[in-house]
């Protein structure tokens, strides 16, 4: 559901960048931050999904539960504040 808002959110971004007319460096310098960045994201889903086909997602439920009780009790005991 998010592919449509993030693929126009990116078309603006590059409208904005042709307007105030980015020069071939920072064109190029884009186009390796984009390229890198799909890698690693396909990387990441898919030793996800290799994980999550051997294993378990209940030591990542459990992990967390516990971090976000210990986050809310840091908070209202100002320690995070």
């Amino acid at each position: 559901m998010g592919i449509p808002a993030i693929a126009l959110a990116g078309l603006k971004e590059l409208w904005e960048l042709h307007k105030v007319h980015l020069d071939m460096h920072g064109w190029s310098v884009l186009a390796l931050g984009l390229v890198v960045a799909s890698v690693s994201a396909f990387a990441a889903i898919w030793a996800l999904m290799r994980v999550l086909e051997r294993f378990s997602a209940w030591p990542f439920v459990i992990y967390r539960g516990v971090l976000g009780v210990l986050l809310v009790i840091a908070t209202t005991n100002t320690w995070l504040i």
